[in-house]
């Protein structure tokens, strides 16, 4: 009796830890399918973005697609560019609007408006050297 109490505990043991290893909730693998679709559809690689599509609500496809729309992205972006004084982040959203437009030149002069505000902060740096140093970062294939 004893040894199957002490096989039974150590049985449950194993399987507590199993879920702690492998997760095993659908909510964390619909996640992170998600966040794998939208990295894709960020990219434009869009073919492997419709390999997942299958496991994804629709609803979370059509959201993301209807605000990523260029009239979307145009009116967020003439939304911005009417502000007066515009700060270092506001100049990063910007650059970010026109490369999701396809105006590279402009996302790069935009980068360049921001490093001017805040030359010091890293993550503009990072982006802003990079692109200064290989600009052909922005060439489309």
């Amino acid at each position: 009796m004893k040894k199957k109490m002490l096989i039974s505990f150590l049985i449950w043991i194993i399987v507590v830890n199993i879920g702690k290893i492998w997760p095993i909730s659908k909510g964390e693998r619909y996640y992170q399918n998600l966040q794998k679709w939208y990295l894709l559809a960020s990219k434009g690689e869009w073919e492997k973005a419709k390999k997942i599509e299958n496991k994804l609500k629709k609803e979370d496809i059509e959201n993301y697609t209807k605000e990523n729309e260029a009239g979307e992205l145009r009116k967020k972006l003439n939304v911005i560019m009417t502000q007066k004084n515009k700060s270092a982040d506001d100049w990063m959203e910007i650059a970010v609007l026109f490369y999701h437009l396809g105006d590279k030149d402009k996302a790069l002069e935009a980068i360049k408006s921001a490093h001017e505000l805040d030359p010091i902060r890293e993550d503009i740096n990072k982006i802003y050297f990079t692109l200064d140093s290989s600009p052909q970062i922005f060439q489309t294939p």
